[in-house]
């Protein structure tokens, strides 16, 4: 039985240096003896595909455009808002308890990103994103010593992210599912996204 951690790494961006950054995330797992799952799909179909291979991840790594309401490709053929990705990772049960869902997005860190995601999969556990706008070369040092801490230091994943900004001056966040779900924000903004979900309900009949 292969009792190895997995990481799957999703290439859904097409900007320049992504390449070398997966590469860079997919070495770095390798020398940790992670057993690496590495795909660049073209569209949502082929991301779907990617998550039902009856396979459970440790670990998931999104490399893509992103903003407050979802993430896509350069040329738009891999378009998700979080509501719906949320919804995908639960269907496929793509994530082995403790899964840390990585985005590497400009402003995957954002709460209203974690939020939603939290909001429509009851099954993620820690979900870590830039606070900011970041080239892959940031995006890679950052994560790699999100990993190195984690698969070397052996420290939780809230500590293991604030050694981002002690390294780099780059703002990081991790967001631990119990704690941000009791928080009197989550609670706020999931009956304001709740409410605008249902007006549009509403709207559409």
């Amino acid at each position: 039985m292969n009792d190895k951690k997995k990481i799957l790494i999703l290439r859904a961006c097409g900007i320049k240096g992504e390449a070398e950054e997966c590469n860079g995330i997919s070495n770095q797992a390798k020398l940790y003896d992670l057993e690496v799952f590495d795909y660049c799909p073209k569209d949502n179909v082929e991301v779907s595909n990617c998550l039902e291979n009856e396979v459970q991840y440790d670990y998931i790594y999104l490399s893509s455009h992103g903003n407050d309401e979802g993430f896509m490709s350069e040329d738009g053929n891999v378009n998700y808002s979080w509501k719906d990705f949320g919804e995908m990772l639960c269907d496929t049960n793509c994530m082995k308890e403790g899964c840390i869902v990585m985005l590497s997005c400009c402003r995957g860190g954002l709460n209203q990103v974690a939020y939603t995601l939290f909001s429509f999969c009851s099954k993620i556990d820690y979900i870590v994103g830039p606070r900011q706008s970041l080239c892959a070369h940031d995006m890679l040092i950052s994560f790699n010593v999100l990993l190195y801490n984690l698969e070397r230091r052996y420290v939780d994943p809230i500590v293991a992210c604030s050694k981002i900004l002690l390294s780099t001056d780059i703002r990081f966040i991790c967001f631990d599912r119990l704690e941000t779900t009791r928080s009197a924000d989550y609670i706020i903004y999931q009956k304001y996204f709740l409410e605008k979900q249902e007006e549009k309900n509403i709207n559409q009949i």
